[in-house]
């Protein structure tokens, strides 16, 4: 019966991959019925063959979690509604890991949490076109200076990150000898909870985290000091992905254009609301609202506040409503002339592709971490 899922979710891969290729859009008919499909089949096999309640509603959950996984990135700017769809459906169709699977994390064995290996698959099967295109893009509109800010700026974040990991893992080290902690679920929240806090205290959790690693490596095991750089080696890696979308965004997909050249369905790269009152524009990146949002571990620095939204780069576009309001704001005076719009990336394909490989292979971020810590 396995076989029947991976076939509808091939299929609705082919079909969501040509239109949004094509067109840039996803029909919903593509995904929901094969949605629909994989929660009917989970309620089957759980009331009546299993008699398993959490498996049964596993379909259900698989499709929260997608949703919730993708929102979180539509919020920010970085997907359409139809990504978040897509990544539902697969969701939906596989919430725990494939049987073909070789590398499977914890979170999606034991749990249907398997919405997680198929957005970071999606995310890193996708780094080696973007770096070769950047970096192509950039030689040929001659803007090799942007190369030093990919690849230089802010590297250090990636060390900080590092320490706040590897001392979250020898916290979770110590509390191993409490029996309640030895459970898989309380172990997760603790690495993450120390994570937060050691983040929340910045310089200072930088020392704590410094100090955690000494110690380990002083009394218990030296060699950690490799996987410590095994682990800054890995967030530099997602740093210069980050950069390298950034980049591509700025440089290659965003051009300045007019309120007269905008038009139905461009791609804003800004915000523009209303709050008190006044007119603002947020030009801000994803990658700044999430560094700051762990930061200061407000995760509503993520979303915009405003009073009023009058346009966002959302990739369905801009309305002829929301030029007209563009047009009449420039008019009056309470907005600069200069917009920034975008070339939509599709990234259905991305997901297929991704969930090609959660089903046959595994999970690809999991894979990262047992390499980065020797095992």
């Amino acid at each position: 019966m396995e076989l029947l899922l991976v076939a509808l979710g091939v299929i609705m891969g082919i079909l969501t991959s040509y239109t949004d290729a094509k067109t840039g859009f996803i029909d919903d008919k593509h995904v929901f019925p094969i949605a629909g499909f994989g929660i009917l089949y989970y309620l089957y096999q759980g009331f009546l063959v299993e008699h398993d309640t959490f498996y049964a509603l596993s379909g259900i959950i698989g499709l929260g979690s997608g949703f919730l996984l993708g929102y979180l990135l539509y919020l920010m700017g970085g997907w359409a509604s139809g990504d978040v769809v897509i990544l539902m459906g697969y969701s939906a169709l596989f919430p725990y890991a494939s049987r073909y699977a070789k590398i499977v994390p914890p979170y999606s064995m034991a749990y249907p949490l398997h919405a997680v290996t198929l957005l970071l698959n999606s995310i890193l099967v996708i780094f080696p076109f973007i770096l070769v295109y950047s970096l192509a893009m950039l030689v040929k509109n001659k803007k090799t200076s942007q190369l030093k800010k990919i690849f230089v700026e802010k590297w250090s974040r990636s060390f900080e990150f590092a320490l706040w990991v590897s001392g979250a893992f020898v916290i979770l080290r110590l509390t191993q000898n409490f029996a309640i902690l030895k459970d898989s679920i309380f172990s997760l929240l603790i690495w993450g909870a120390t994570i937060l806090v050691l983040a929340k205290l910045e310089k200072i959790g930088d020392l704590i985290g410094a100090g955690l690693l000494i110690y380990e490596i002083v009394f218990n095991t030296p060699e950690v000091i490799y996987t410590y750089l095994r682990i800054a080696l890995m967030f530099y890696l997602f740093k210069i992905f980050f950069s390298l979308i950034s980049t591509l965004r700025i440089e290659v997909l965003t051009k300045k254009v007019t309120v007269d050249e905008l038009k139905e369905w461009d791609i804003l790269g800004e915000w523009i609301y209303e709050k008190n009152g006044e007119i603002h524009r947020d030009r801000e990146s994803s990658l700044d609202k999430i560094f700051r949002a762990l930061k200061t571990m407000n995760m509503k620095a993520l979303k915009i506040e405003y009073n009023k939204l009058i346009a966002s780069p959302t990739a369905e576009g801009l309305t002829k409503e929301n030029i007209e309001t563009l047009r009449r704001l420039v008019e009056e005076g309470k907005l600069e002339n200069e917009f920034l719009i975008r070339k939509a990336m599709p990234f259905a394909p991305a997901l297929f592709l991704g969930f090609l490989i959660s089903i046959f292979y595994g999970d690809l971020f999991w894979l990262l971490l047992l390499k980065t810590n020797g095992l």
